[in-house]
């Protein structure tokens, strides 16, 4: 119990340290970001008249946590395993298994605590009713269940690398879907009280304790009895070298500069490792936009398929069949494009080495760009070729469909990249200011694209000069740190 209280409370006064050095971000940004987030759709919200039924809400909430607890496996095995990590000392000492593991489990608990308070927000500005106790056992209980779902699935991910057995896998992909589901009935609870009755919030309550004792009783004992035998897989699993394709040879016909390329290539290959766990959420988010895209097509909700009454290109623009493949695209792209800020925060401890070796920050930041437009594209191009595939757009509009895809897709990655520096000490942050601006300027030039001309000639050049700042920036600060 004291190591348990000496990492905790080494854990917190570097938390404390680094909210220190991140007041702007903090108390600014942070506000300003999510304030004109909650406006934005709020707004588009109420202006189409959506208030979702008991189900739908149910649907959103269950996949928020699910997202949640993919999104954060990464983290939660690194901070399991102290990769690449100052916990890493630890090892070396005398301290039980089961500390390294409540220690792991209390950092999670506190991010989840952090998502529970937004929920408490959203709960108030949806006047979704009256702090009470059943509120407090709702907290308290979704925070525990997601943390718990984070630190089991992060054991189950690092076993199943590390044996390849399909047991485990189906374990932990019934564990994450039982977290999900009772996770998002707890926070539908949190939100919308409304929803439920009184056996309902009671069904919840007793489901999230019981599946919250389940997991912990599980992680504790596969952590117990995997530990010895993971701990070296976990920590040189982002090192370990697979066959792939020659980046630098492939590269070398479009980024010219050395060190752009050099830099460009080890981000493609980190990608195709899958560095982090939100690679294989944003992959299989983009992919569910495409299939989106193709029940939607397929199933003639549109008017206007095939083009009927329309001859002109002007009027083919605006058909509802071209529009849903233009916003698919978008939305396939930019949720591709949020990876940027992801694997910025991922290298920035090894930024330091980027400076060592001479490179400026134009180059870092310029392959970042290149990196955004090079993971976006294949989103882009997908939903594109399955509108044509289903043969709900005009057969003759197919090359300038094209043509406007490729459109968005540049506006979207260009602004991935010129963002990718802005929040560095903040990925999470950066994931949502990333997603509204490419969804916002995306959707906007799919509905009017020669509005993109306008967008891209007066507000991208003095974004793109703040980008190259704000790496050069970034890369002194971790070297000062170093």
């Amino acid at each position: 119990m004291n190591h348990l209280r000496l990492i905790v409370g080494a854990g917190v006064l570097d938390g404390l340290r680094w909210a220190r050095q991140n007041l702007y971000a903090l108390l600014i940004l942070s506000p300003l970001v999510l304030g004109m987030t909650y406006f934005g759709v709020g707004r588009i919200l109420r202006d189409a008249g959506w208030e979702p039924s008991r189900g739908e809400a149910l649907a959103l909430a269950t996949l928020t946590t699910l997202c949640l607890v993919v999104l954060a496996m990464s983290r939660a095995s690194a901070e399991i395993y102290h990769t690449r990590r100052p916990e890493a000392l630890l090892d070396t000492l005398p301290v039980a298994a089961d500390t390294h593991l409540h220690a792991a489990l209390a950092r999670r608990l506190a991010r989840a605590a952090a998502v529970a308070g937004v929920a408490v927000v959203a709960r108030a500005l949806t006047r979704g009713g009256a702090s009470d106790a059943t509120l407090a056992a709702a907290l308290v209980l979704y925070a525990a269940v997601v943390a718990l779902a984070q630190v089991f699935a992060a054991l189950e991910w690092i076993h199943w690398g590390h044996k390849r057995e399909r047991a485990h896998a189906l374990a932990a992909l019934c564990g994450a879907g039982a977290a999900a589901a009772a996770g998002g009935a707890l926070l539908l609870l949190i939100v919308k009280p409304a929803h439920f009755g009184a056996g309902g919030r009671a069904a919840a309550l007793a489901g999230g304790a019981l599946l919250a004792a389940g997991l912990y009783a599980s992680a504790l004992a596969l952590h117990r009895r995997w530990r010895a035998a993971d701990i070296e897989y976990a920590k040189r699993v982002r090192a370990r070298e697979r066959r792939g394709p020659d980046w630098e040879r492939v590269l070398r016909r479009f980024v010219t500069k050395d060190s752009v390329r050099a830099q460009l290539a080890r981000d493609l290959r980190l990608t195709l490792r899958g560095f982090s766990s939100a690679v294989y959420a944003a992959a299989a988010v983009a992919a569910l936009w495409v299939l989106v895209l193709a029940a939607v097509l397929v199933s003639g909700l549109l008017p206007g398929a095939g083009g009927a009454g329309s001859s002109s290109w002007l009027a083919a623009t605006w058909l509802p069949p071209v529009l849903a493949v233009k916003f698919a695209c978008v939305l396939a792209a930019a949720t591709l494009a949020a990876l940027v800020p992801v694997l910025v925060a991922y290298q920035s401890p090894h930024f330091w080495l980027e400076r060592a070796a001479g490179v400026p920050g134009a180059d870092a930041w310029r392959a970042k760009l290149y990196y955004a437009r090079a993971v976006t594209l294949p989103g882009a191009l997908a939903a594109w070729a399955l509108g044509c595939l289903c043969g709900a757009t005009p057969a003759f509009y197919a090359v300038p469909l094209l043509a406007e895809c490729v459109w968005l897709w540049w506006i979207v990655s260009t602004l991935a990249g010129g963002l990718a520096f802005e929040t560095p000490e903040q990925p999470g942050l950066a994931v949502i200011m990333v997603a509204c601006v490419t969804l916002a300027a995306g959707g906007f030039t799919a509905f009017i694209w020669p509005m993109g001309l306008a967008l891209y000639t007066f507000g991208l050049p003095q974004m793109l000069m703040r980008a190259q700042l704000r790496a050069h920036v970034h890369i002194e600060q971790v070297e000062s740190r170093q």
